[in-house]
């Protein structure tokens, strides 16, 4: 196996987070690694709502899907990110906001990952709830919502997530995934 940075291969989506609060520095580390995120022609077309207050936690939890209810409701700081199709317009079919949203996105895992935390990014959630709950004017779009916090004690949680924390990390091997020169095609 090649060798790669370990934040890269440490990096989890877990679902069990601890009830401690997380400190104000760590969430604007988060934010500054967020904003710095590389995007095309810089248009910078994200925006990141931080959930706070106890309403507003209501309000994000209600918009997850009955899966993601199960354990992200425990995270002790949420966060939605938008993005802005006018700020990237499409050319020739590509969505390119969705592109830089998605730079950002990993910034901020990567950061939340080398400091410890638990940051899961997550899709299965109700996009015109979403809007509607926080206020989100359009043209912004949901791109993704994050559950960030502390590890918590994985025996906490029920039989199904237990598994599914305890999973190992798996992926596809690169002869599978990569191809060389066209598509399909194996290197030599």
């Amino acid at each position: 196996m090649a060798k790669i940075h370990p934040v890269l291969r440490n990096r989890t989506s877990g679902v069990s987070f601890s009830d401690a609060p997380l400190e104000s520095e760590k969430i604007a580390s988060l934010l500054e690694a967020f904003c710095w995120a590389p995007s095309s022609r810089n248009a910078q077309p994200w925006r990141l709502v931080v959930v706070q207050s106890p309403e507003a936690h209501q309000k994000f939890d209600e918009a997850l899907s009955e899966n993601n209810q199960k354990w992200a409701t425990q995270a002790p700081v949420k966060m939605i990110i938008l993005g802005n199709p006018e700020e990237q317009p499409d050319r020739n079919g590509q969505n390119r906001w969705l592109l830089d949203v998605g730079l950002a996105l990993e910034n901020l895992l990567l950061q939340g990952c080398d400091m410890g935390l638990t940051v899961h990014a997550m899709a299965g959630w109700d996009e015109e709830m979403v809007m509607k709950n926080f206020n989100i004017p359009a043209p912004f779009r949901v791109a993704a919502l994050f559950a960030v916090g502390y590890p918590g004690n994985v025996a906490d949680l029920s039989e199904e997530l237990q598994q599914k924390a305890n999973q190992p990390q798996v992926r596809k091997p690169l002869d599978e995934i990569v191809s060389w020169d066209a598509f399909g095609q194996a290197v030599n």
